[in-house]
């Protein structure tokens, strides 16, 4: 079997502009158009909702056009992983891509709110396909020293959506129709295959990789509903609602301990805790980013753009923390970086807490948060280059989906229970409310500094992964 790629790497610093040299600017290229159009449509949907869901009449699916893509993401995640291992990135980048441009048809040519669902359902199947494959073509075409900048890219393909998406999406909808806002993407995916067609040719499948067995199907799927529910779950939270979350929660906890590398939710040496902190600085600002821009409305009376700035300005911020990790020269010890940027994450959000319950003025909170997310820039890529140094090639693409995978039970997981504590105490207490939300941040973001501190794998062995 073939080792880990975890190897000594040259202490040099790749030349600038290496990332777009033949042979590889059509994997660093393509891969970011893809992600930047995957981010697009995730962004612009939000803004976009309300009028899909009143032009429609679909007020009595909302949510669920949300959730169907995000369950489904999490089946072509796991699906893709397998997959990318035992037949080669390229089919499910293909598969991938043409299903996430069908569902922007289907989508955009929808006669009722009921297909509208279907094709956002394909569309999180195709991104979830697509998006763990490309870091198996990432493995295979971009060599280790440049694989940080790469990541820095794809880092950069969130921020000019996060930036124009929401204005974009409202120019379409006022002047065009909302139809254009799923139907306009679709040549801009067949675009980014067309880029990346000469590093899929190239890639190849890993003949002593295992079988997708119909157990972790099965897991997949009850992960799938289960983050599908979360997702779907009000503020207002009965009894009933109670002890089903309580289930769902539990069948999460199961399905994660056979879907991730073992040892995962023991926080496990080596790959286990670097998945552990992708999963939990994912949950961490996804809990946090969700009530942030509501605390600014009704706390400071910011405007719905003023408000939205913390996100623009941790968009950036994130860009500029991924920059930063792609300049560290590869020799560099990557481990202690990854425990740097989460460390410097939890401590500013402990700081935010503080500032949000202090009252401080909003836009020290708003660069709190922005500092804040400077540390995810650093450590987020860093998990995927880690995981793919300690992966043996037949288990790359199961390892990044596991990485991806983690990151969205997780978040299901923190998004419900800030959602409890924000549905407890905002009718009565709302500035305890936010308070609350950040404190679950916060909790989760420590965890992600303790998986840090257990990512170094031992010196004897490297743990075992999957199931």
């Amino acid at each position: 079997m073939s080792t880990p790629t975890d190897a000594t790497t040259p202490s040099a610093r790749p030349r600038s502009g290496a990332i777009f040299a033949p042979g590889v600017r059509s994997a660093s290229v393509g891969a970011t158009v893809l992600i930047a159009m995957f981010a697009l449509e995730y962004i612009a949907v939000a803004a976009a909702m309300p009028t899909v869901a009143g032009a429609l009449d679909g007020y009595h699916l909302y949510n669920m056009a949300f959730g169907a893509t995000v369950a489904l993401s999490v089946v072509g995640m796991i699906v893709a992983g397998w997959w990318s291992d035992r037949s080669g990135p390229s089919p499910v980048v293909v598969t991938g891509a043409l299903a996430f441009a069908g569902g922007l048809l289907v989508a955009g040519l929808a006669p009722s709110m009921e297909v509208f669902v279907v094709g956002r359902g394909l569309q999180g199947l195709g991104s979830g396909l697509a998006s763990v494959a490309i870091y198996v073509v990432i493995a295979q075409r971009i060599p280790d020293p440049l694989r940080p900048a790469v990541f820095s890219l794809l880092a950069a393909a969130w921020v000019l959506p996060g930036l124009a998406g929401p204005l974009l999406t409202g120019t379409l909808v006022e002047h065009l129709s909302w139809r254009w806002v799923f139907l306009g993407v679709t040549p801009a995916v067949l675009v980014a295959m067309w880029v990346l067609r000469p590093a899929l040719r190239a890639t190849h499948p890993s003949d002593d990789a295992g079988h997708l067995g119909g157990r972790i199907i099965g897991w997949a799927v009850l992960a799938a509903v289960g983050v599908g529910l979360l997702n779907l779950a009000g503020e207002r939270v009965t009894r009933w609602e109670y002890a089903v979350g309580a289930v769902v929660v539990a069948l999460l906890v199961l399905a994660a301990r056979r879907l991730l590398p073992r040892g995962t939710l023991t926080l496990g040496r080596g790959l286990p805790s670097v998945v552990g902190v992708r999963s939990t600085m994912g949950g961490s600002f996804i809990a946090a980013e969700a009530y942030l821009p509501l605390m600014l409305r009704d706390e400071h009376g910011y405007s719905p753009a003023q408000a939205g700035a913390v996100l623009a300005v941790a968009s950036c911020t994130w860009a500029f923390g991924s920059w930063c990790q792609a300049r560290v020269a590869p020799g560099r010890d990557r481990y202690r970086l990854m425990l740097g940027g989460t460390t410097l994450y939890a401590v500013l959000m402990a700081l935010l807490a503080t500032a949000v319950w202090g009252s401080w003025p909003g836009w020290v909170v708003i660069g709190l948060y922005g500092v804040a997310t400077l540390g995810v820039g650093i450590a987020y890529p860093t998990t995927s280059l880690l995981t793919m140094r300690l992966s043996p090639e037949p288990e790359i693409g199961r390892n990044s989906s596991a990485l991806q995978v983690g990151e969205a039970l997780t978040s299901a997981l923190a998004l419900a229970v800030t959602g409890v504590v924000f549905g407890i105490f905002y009718a009565t207490a709302p500035h305890t409310a936010f308070v609350g939300t950040l404190v679950v941040a916060v909790a989760v973001g420590l965890l992600a500094v303790v998986s840090a501190l257990r990512a170094r794998p031992a010196q004897t062995r490297l743990p075992a992964s999957g199931v």
